[in-house]
């Protein structure tokens, strides 16, 4: 287990690189799927090809992070003072109201596009999940922290 400092410090980095992966996946995606109108091209191999290009630039992000908390973190992790452990509830109190946000989202969506086509159903569905499931995995590691 790694030491609340390491956390937060590759929590930062975690939130920095996902930040601009949307920021610059979300107008190559638009264009990706403007230009296969234009050229002719499934919209389902588009859909696909920035799916798989997302979940790898996220695992690879992850992993980096993974890496440089080991790196820095000490011998023996650190028991959290109260202001660390003011901060740990704080960003489970935020995570928590992140996985009812998507929960509540997800049901929304499906309500919304319950007669549309199924494969950007199953793509929007899978990736709210896996958000959530991130999510929880996460709330799951500052806990043990806490205790």
């Amino acid at each position: 287990m790694i030491n609340a400092s390491a956390y937060f410090a590759a929590d930062r980095y975690i939130r920095t690189r996902l930040f601009l992966l949307i920021l610059c996946g979300v107008p190559i995606s638009i264009a990706a799927i403007l230009g296969a109108a234009h050229w002719h091209i499934p919209l389902a191999l588009v859909v696909v090809a920035i799916v798989v290009c997302i979940v790898f630039a996220s695992v690879i992000i992850v992993r980096n992070a993974r890496e440089r908390a080991k790196a820095s973190a000490g011998v023996s992790p650190a028991s959290p003072d109260d202001a660390m452990r003011k901060k740990l509830r704080g960003r489970i109190r935020r995570l928590q109201f992140g996985v009812a946000f998507l929960a509540l989202v997800f049901v929304y969506a499906l309500w919304e596009t319950r007669d549309g086509p199924l494969l950007p159903r199953v793509v929007g569905a899978s990736i709210n999940l896996l958000f959530q499931f991130t999510l929880i995995q996460a709330i799951r590691r500052l806990q043990k922290m806490l205790n």
